[in-house]
């Protein structure tokens, strides 16, 4: 099964929108056999496609193959793809990846080759590593770039994470730790994954041995045959199901005209909260949300100040207070181009300069930035990659928005960072995860501003949660999403 694909959409399903109740599903199987590793030269299996589930709705398929390379005795070449397709907010919601690794009979990288497809925004990775060093090749509209990371332990790509039990061995008990290149993220993760139980489920056929893997803060249960089939698979705290198919079925869905008409992310996602008065005008608020999680290091200051007690975050929001703490390094680095806000790319550059026109201050160049998109850029339920991706398509998320605020003003020297939360909308009644800048303000502080609903000052229901532009920042609150809960909130002042 694709966990780059699991992990690419547990990202996003905190932002584009609890617990499944399994246990009398599962039954111990009786005394669980001794599994001796197996050699990739005896694999049981060449290819795998599981259909997946989604909130209840069947939303796509992956598949993965597993054979000698052809140009290189002693390596291996995982092919994996996928193809997750729902509806949100009424539109098609596309997600494509296909990858290619290169590994060695112990199944460690040493090249790959990654291309996603968000919503028609592209994403190339690509790579090598000798065991000592990872270097990464990344490509995207209006950017590109290379870095290399240093190895502190064998690496392996994601696509083997359901492969490693049978070749280590399957026991109960047996624990590892190993490192993993996450391919989105263009990050190394620390992966720990434990045999837990040997059951058998009317989910699946014969009995299978319990794999919990934990990745980037996310937990993920796989049922593994005793020849090494990932049976079935629970993540996103059990709302996305992954169960071995045939080619055929998984591929099924993709030609089911009454398919995915539910909206499945906007449920599992939203935060259910009493009414608030004229949300787009408030001025200060305070809110507790419990289910929170512990190590969520949820940003504070004068504009948001909060208390913690284990999982519950009592904050109060005051729209017009600026944080004044930035120093001169933070702030040059907020100038710096990014793969979402590639501000040095040529059409960002002109686009800022000629929206900027004769504006002397940097409050007056973002609100031309902030009437600019709201008359040019549809706010559509449609994701991108970069700012680049959304000038092309015109149309955009609310991450796409801030990713376009963030490049043309970091081209007009302002700094401006990229912050997620959640936010009140009153036609969904409750809190939706969200995504809006805040921009240092001719140096008197740093100044929230929403270019989803064009304010120049965005209003106290914007809860920030974490600060960060990247896939890899928003990974931290799939823990949250469809386990937090708003317990009160009160709107304290108008403007």
């Amino acid at each position: 099964m694709s966990r780059a694909a699991t992990a690419l959409f547990a990202a996003l399903a905190a932002w584009l929108a609890g617990c499944a109740n399994t246990g009398e599903y599962f039954q111990q199987a009786g005394e669980a056999p001794r599994i001796e590793r197996r050699a990739l030269a005896e694999w049981p299996y060449r290819e795998i496609w599981t259909g997946v589930v989604f909130n209840g709705a069947k939303i796509g398929f992956t598949r993965l193959s597993l054979a000698p390379a052809a140009d290189a005795p002693g390596r291996w070449d995982l092919e994996s793809e996928a193809a997750i397709r729902l509806r949100f907010l009424g539109i098609d919601k596309r997600v494509n990846l296909r990858s290619r690794d290169r590994v060695r009979d112990d199944l460690t990288l040493e090249r790959f080759e990654y291309a996603y497809d968000l919503d028609g925004s592209p994403l190339e990775v690509s790579g090598e590593s000798d065991g000592h060093r990872v270097t990464l090749r990344i490509r995207a509209s209006g950017t590109s770039g290379e870095r290399a990371l240093a190895l502190a332990a064998p690496l392996y790509p994601q696509s083997a994470i359901t492969l490693l039990p049978l070749m280590r061995g399957m026991t109960l008990g047996r624990s590892d730790r190993f490192l993993v290149l996450q391919g989105e993220t263009q990050q190394l993760a620390e992966t720990e994954q434990s045999v837990l139980a040997y059951e058998r489920s009317p989910l699946f056929e014969g009995a299978a041995f319990k794999i919990a893997t934990k990745l980037l803060g996310l937990d993920t249960y796989t049922w593994i045959a005793a020849d090494g089939r990932p049976l079935f698979e629970l993540a996103l705290n059990g709302t996305m199901i992954s169960a071995l198919e045939s080619e055929a079925e998984a591929k099924r869905y993709l030609v089911s005209a009454t398919l995915n008409k539910t909206e499945a992310l906007l449920d599992f996602s939203l935060l259910r909260a009493p009414p608030i008065e004229n949300p787009r005008r408030v001025s200060r608020l305070e809110i507790e949300i419990s289910g929170v999680p512990e190590d969520l290091a949820v940003p504070g200051g004068a504009q948001q100040a909060c208390i913690r007690e284990r999982m519950r975050l009592r904050c109060v929001i005051d729209r017009d207070a600026l944080d004044d703490k930035a120093d001169a390094a933070m702030l040059k680095g907020l100038l710096a181009p990014t793969l979402a806000a590639p501000s040095t790319e040529g059409s960002i550059v002109s686009l800022a300069r000629s929206i900027a026109g004769d504006a002397v201050d940097a409050s007056q160049r973002l609100e031309r930035i902030l009437a600019w998109i709201d008359v040019n850029i549809a706010k559509e339920a449609i994701d991108a990659f970069t700012a680049v991706d959304v000038l092309r398509e015109r149309r955009a998320e609310c991450q796409g928005h801030a990713a376009l605020v963030a490049a043309l003003a970091r081209a007009l020297d302002i700094p401006v960072r990229v912050v997620n939360g959640i936010v009140f909308s009153e036609s969904h009644g409750g809190f939706l995860y969200h995504t809006w800048n805040e921009a240092w303000v001719d140096g008197r502080g740093w100044q929230a501003i929403d270019p989803t609903f064009g304010q120049s000052r965005a209003d106290a229901t914007h809860v920030k949660l974490i600060e960060g532009e990247s896939l890899a920042s928003l990974v931290p609150l799939a823990a949250m999403v469809g386990k937090a809960r708003v317990e009160s909130v009160r709107a304290l002042a108008h403007w």
